[in-house]
């Protein structure tokens, strides 16, 4: 059974940075779980907002630019 990567792509209001915040795990909403999880324990402040969530079944065949868009 292959493990589920979910990427979470995040911005502060003034949108002059993103960070990113990832999760793993045996399913797609445990794996979300994860990423939401760390981007609650890392984001900077409250202004911060997610702009994207993408998970992916199969994370060897996504390059690290994809994951960056």
């Amino acid at each position: 059974m292959s493990n589920y990567f979910t990427v979470i792509t995040a911005t502060d209001q003034s949108m002059d940075g993103k960070s990113f915040y990832s999760g793993e795990a045996k399913s797609e909403s445990a794996s979300i779980d994860q990423a939401i999880q760390n981007y609650t324990i890392g984001k900077m402040d409250n202004d911060d907002q997610i702009l994207a969530i993408r998970t992916y079944d199969d994370i060897s065949n996504v390059s690290l630019k994809q994951i960056r868009q």
